[in-house]
């Protein structure tokens, strides 16, 4: 084939930009907003303004003459896209709002409504939320009529998880079985019959789901390679936010989307790579380079947010990393305090010294909403959520299950009530609920007969729970057992001095049923754990009821004590919901092995190496000054107290923190008066 090499025509004309590029960037933002490399790798470090460098790019491709409607921009969130076109907009003009893009999974939408006939589907084919997919999951098994009397069956919350990560991380339902639930591959013949009926009938009724929406994409385009061209022709410029947290298929789409004319630029940071649960390979952001010849690479390290300190603590963390990109972030703002490193004696301690030094800084100017503490998992607050709520500090939590709300703890108190409260009818209900063939209606009885039984028998001080659940000629024989069982526990915990003693034979009778009930069982073992911790603080169970029941820990802001109206509330975040975030000042708490990294991480190099982004990304979230809290022992149910070790992240890092000594007054805990002097000045 002869070949005829067109040159590249000049351009006759300067063009006169309408923003004033140079002065509004620094030379590594412009250079990855004024370069038109086929293939660019923004590597953005936390807090180096990459929003604002792809805003700027925008515009740039704008107003050197690329039409509007064939820039694509793929984020991950709606928010994130519309503040984008907001600010591209702002910054240019009403141009900026006919840019193509949003989400993957609304970019890929708008294609499959015209072009999705071509596999099968009609236009106006259904969309199922997650919720809705876990109700079909449902539907089709219980169709199937799986036998699992003998030996329990995946919940469909667990399916519905285990069939999104099959296909975001393409291994087999095996492989995945083993790793997040090794006892169900007794069923994995089961599980992949119904996984694949669940896809036939998607197909057969036009419906999708979220994860459909990507791959039928994807099978539209190497089915129809003609509409692959015709859509790819449309999309000139190709840019990605968040490059690290593509999983392989939206890589995939990436290389579709830009195939016709090319030029695709992806940001992102490997670092704050942390969603490996969700499916996302940030393996993506690694391999670009090496998959794209002639890719140009820009680092954004000149960080706008945190003070020097920070930022030396930052890269520390980082470089204890083999597998990342080597970067270093670097900063002009002035100096502040070293990070702080507090040791105390227990869970208790920790709550309380945060919750004092909250305090101390809102006093001197740090208001509430300028303070924030992170964590790796929801439950290690529970205690912290109790202390500020003993001094009615308000706060709003992000990330994980409330405590209070929880099945598993609020099945647990359930018990603890009765103890306290024979007549407690909708305790009765739940923890009557628990038992195998007990209905709403049938506990409803039961409880009333149980009331007419109490009332002959005219108890006053002590019940004999057993003597409640004696055979009689109306009850049923499925559940006999059950409730005796629940009777022996019943009586047994009344009994038990200190009060909370009575937690641990509660929980005996309970995981079980607890097991039988979810398939994360382990977990909540571990919250009721921690459950009995916070009983252990309290003198009377009538005192924990109130606190955490009458007046329950939610995401609802509590009355404050602020001098301001409406002042913003402290945050309690995990990690993960904390990522794009900042504040003034930012603990991070529960520094521990076993919680950061998590132990289901330890043994696994690659789940080890996330566990360290989660820390970096959490350090990074602080502009003035840093915490890292721990507890020198901590409490496991089978163990009962033992000697923690610190997070093995912290090692490499203590030449760079200050270490605060917690001094405890007369009558209350109070920071070392040099620390306090430091914090000042």
């Amino acid at each position: 084939m002869k070949q005829f090499h067109l040159k590249k025509t000049p351009r006759t004309t300067r063009i006169d930009y309408q923003i004033e590029y140079e002065s509004a960037l620094n030379q590594q933002q412009l250079n990855a907003v004024t370069s038109y490399a086929k293939r660019l790798l923004i590597l953005a470090g936390a807090g180096t303004g990459k929003t604002k460098t792809l805003v700027y790019k925008v515009a740039r491709l704008i107003e050197s003459g690329v039409p509007p409607e064939q820039i694509v921009l793929l984020t991950f969130t709606r928010r994130a896209a519309k503040e984008m076109m907001n600010r591209a907009t702002q910054l240019l003009d009403e141009r900026c709002q006919y840019i193509q893009g949003g989400t993957f999974h609304s970019f890929c939408t708008q294609i499959l409504r015209k072009y999705s006939s071509h596999i099968g589907y009609n236009n106006e084919f259904s969309i199922l939320d997650s919720s809705d997919s876990i109700d079909l999951i449902q539907h089709v098994r219980s169709n199937l009529k799986i036998d699992h009397r003998s030996q329990r069956f995946p919940a469909k919350r667990s399916l519905a998880k285990l069939f999104t990560l099959h296909k975001n991380k393409q291994l087999d339902i095996r492989v995945l079985l083993q790793e997040y639930y090794p006892q169900f591959l007794v069923h994995e013949n089961d599980v992949i019959r119904l996984f694949t009926l669940y896809e036939s009938y998607k197909a057969k009724h036009h419906i999708m789901d979220f994860d459909d929406l990507l791959f039928n994409t994807e099978k539209l385009f190497l089915e129809h390679p003609a509409i692959l061209e015709r859509v790819s022709s449309t999309c000139q410029y190709v840019l990605v936010d968040e490059f690290q947290d593509t999983n392989k298929i939206q890589a995939s789409l990436c290389e579709c989307f830009s195939s016709f004319h090319k030029n695709l630029t992806v940001v992102g940071d490997d670092a704050q790579s942390i969603y490996a649960f969700r499916g996302s390979d940030y393996e993506n952001i690694l391999r670009f380079p090496e998959e794209h010849a002639n890719t140009e690479l820009i680092k954004l390290e000149e960080n706008y947010r945190s003070s020097p300190e920070i930022l030396e603590v930052a890269n520390a963390v980082l470089e204890q990393s083999s597998i990342l990109f080597k970067k270093k972030l670097f900063t002009n703002r002035e100096s502040s305090d070293l990070p702080a490193l507090i040791k105390a004696i227990d869970d208790k301690e920790e709550a309380e010294f945060i919750s004092q030094l909250v305090l101390h800084l809102r006093e001197h100017q740090i208001a509430l909403g300028e303070v924030a503490v992170l964590f790796r998992n929801a439950r290690d607050s529970f205690t912290l959520e109790l202390a500020l709520q003993s001094k009615n500090i308000p706060f709003k939590k992000f990330g994980g299950q409330k405590f209070t709300e929880a099945a598993h703890i609020k099945d647990v108190l359930a018990h603890i009530r009765i103890l306290s409260n024979p007549n407690d009818t909708v305790a009765w209900q739940r923890v009557l609920m628990l038992i195998e063939g007990v209905g709403p209606n049938t506990a409803e009885d039961l409880f009333l007969w149980i009331q007419q039984v109490q009332s002959k028998k005219e108890r006053t001080t002590s019940t004999d729970y057993t003597h409640w659940f004696s055979d009689s000629e109306w009850m049923n024989k499925n559940y006999y057992n059950g409730l005796n069982r629940l009777g022996t526990c019943l009586v047994n915990a009344s009994q038990c001095e200190p009060w909370h003693d009575s937690i641990p034979l509660i929980m005996d009778y309970y995981l079980p049923i607890c097991k039988d009930l979810y398939d994360d069982a382990p977990k909540r073992e571990e919250d009721l754990a921690t459950l009995h911790q916070i009983a252990k603080t309290y003198q009377d169970v009538q005192t924990l009821l109130t606190d955490l029941v009458l007046d329950p820990i939610t995401d609802t802001v509590t009355d404050t004590l602020a001098s301001k109206e409406e002042e913003a509330p402290l945050t309690l975040s995990t990690i993960h919901s904390a990522k794009g975030l900042e504040w003034k000042h930012v603990l991070i708490m529960q520094c521990l092995d076993g919680s950061i990294p998590s132990t289901f991480s330890i043994d696994k190099e690659e789940s080890l190496d996330e566990e360290l982004r989660l820390l970096y990304v959490a350090t990074t979230r602080a502009k003035e000054m840093l915490y890292f809290t721990y507890p020198r022992t901590s409490f496991r149910q089978r163990e009962g107290d033992y000697l923690t070790k610190a997070s093995r992240f912290l090692d490499p890092i203590t030449s760079k923190l200050e270490p605060w000594d917690l001094i405890h007054d007369t009558n209350d805990l109070s920071l070392n008066e040099d620390a306090n002097q430091s914090l000042l000045e």
